[in-house]
């Protein structure tokens, strides 16, 4: 059995993996050759870890926002045609997307051409914006596994079946727990990256695009560092980005008089380990269920960039405060094709602003504001939070990507 897999960023390729490693699981559970299984595809590391067959990296083909993209457009359009041609040659029996929807609609377009069944995770957020996807994805995908609850009544009743598979952050979380119970504690230790004596850490999560980082991370720092000049600041490492890339942007941002030299020594960049870091900030819920228990609770704050941060920090229990910046154009195109209210997953799954939203105007004066009111509405964030982690979770106690392997392997 061949699978041809693709996912197009950070977020993707970690959710991906998870599938990656469940379908050879579930293969060898059958007494099938390894060898008979032929994972493959478009992805990133953990993908590859887990035994893909990596083709593309998806830190080469990575743009945010309208204006990015069609600047980049020759580009995007020729890894299309690229893609398309790594399925004519590997010939799957089955074709895997993640996410990524104005790049892999056109690929399950292609696909369902060739006749190869088209299996679809992460839904397009046909809810936010351009309903008329729904329409192109009745016609060219064959099961579609989303991960709101909410999403299986929106796609069904407008024909598009789909399976509510669990939400994949908690698949990434276990992992995180069963390591740490295992091991006796996290591989990265808070104590080790700040020191003990520290009294505040400020996780900064500015995205995973190169874009993002730039205009945004400067504005955390300034922010962090004027609510508390003794804190310690962490910048959750993107993946597909390298230390020399986040040094030349602090650097910048020094030279630019956008942060001092002092505030940048109070600075560290850490790769791989955010989940680490958010459980030991958080307010510790998740964490008892597995008998663990941090002495950095109440410790920590984290600015983040809007997207999937924003829940990943919510399900750990740790305050935050979102704050989001594009070109002009983009923001404006957004204004008008959108139709939310929020944009942080955390308050569109709720209904209603639990976390405070800064688009476009993230002056560190801003965003220190709502850095300052968090300590005033603790006990209300601590409910929604709560109300996050039973809403989005796991049926039937399975994990994401065991019932995804189930589904593509038997239908």
């Amino acid at each position: 059995m061949k699978i041809f897999l693709v996912a197009g960023e950070a977020s993707g390729d970690l959710h991906a993996s998870h599938v990656v490693r469940s379908l050879r699981g579930r293969w060898k559970s059958l007494g099938k050759a390894d060898a008979e299984l032929d994972l493959v595809g478009w992805g990133g590391d953990r993908m590859e870890a887990e035994g893909m067959r990596l083709l593309s990296h998806y830190r080469d083909r990575a743009f945010m926002g309208l204006v990015e993209v069609l600047r980049n457009l020759r580009t995007v359009l020729g890894y299309l045609e690229k893609a398309k041609a790594d399925i004519v040659r590997e010939q799957p029996d089955l074709i895997f997307l993640v996410d990524n929807p104005g790049f892999n609609l056109k690929l399950a377009e292609f696909a369902k051409e060739l006749g190869i069944p088209v299996h679809y995770y992460i839904a397009p957020k046909a809810w936010a914006w351009n309903e008329g996807r729904v329409k192109k994805m009745r016609k060219c995908i064959d099961a579609l596994y989303v991960i709101f609850p909410f999403e299986v009544g929106f796609f069904g009743d407008r024909g598009m079946p789909c399976i509510y598979v669990g939400n994949p952050i908690f698949e990434e979380m276990n992992r995180n727990m069963r390591f740490a119970q295992s091991h006796g504690g996290f591989g990265v230790k808070l104590a080790d990256l700040v020191g003990s004596e520290t009294e505040h850490v400020v996780l900064l999560m500015p995205g995973s695009r190169k874009n993002e980082v730039k205009s945004l991370l400067p504005a955390f720092i300034k922010t962090a560092l004027m609510e508390n000049a003794a804190a310690r600041c962490l910048v959750a490492g993107a993946p597909g980005l390298d230390s020399e890339f986040y040094d030349q942007i602090l650097a910048e941002a020094v030279q630019d008089g956008k942060i001092s030299i002092v505030e940048k020594s109070r600075v560290a960049v850490i790769f791989g380990a955010t989940y680490e870091i958010l459980a030991q900030l958080g307010d510790g819920k998740y964490m008892q269920g597995w008998g663990l228990a941090s002495p950095w609770k109440g410790k920590g704050t984290a600015l983040v960039a809007s997207g999937t941060a924003t829940l990943e920090t919510a399900l750990w229990g740790v305050p935050q405060v979102v704050a989001y910046q594009v070109n002009a154009i983009t923001y404006w195109a957004a204004k008008w094709l959108v139709k939310l209210k929020w944009v942080s997953l955390v308050n569109i799954l709720l209904q209603r602003g639990l976390v405070e939203e800064h688009l476009q105007d993230v002056r560190a004066e801003v965003l220190l504001g709502a850095l300052k009111r968090l300590s005033e509405r603790e006990n209300e964030i601590a409910a929604g939070y709560a109300e996050l982690q039973e809403y989005l979770s796991l049926p039937d106690g399975k994990l994401p990507s065991e019932a995804i392997a189930e589904k593509m392997m038997f239908g």
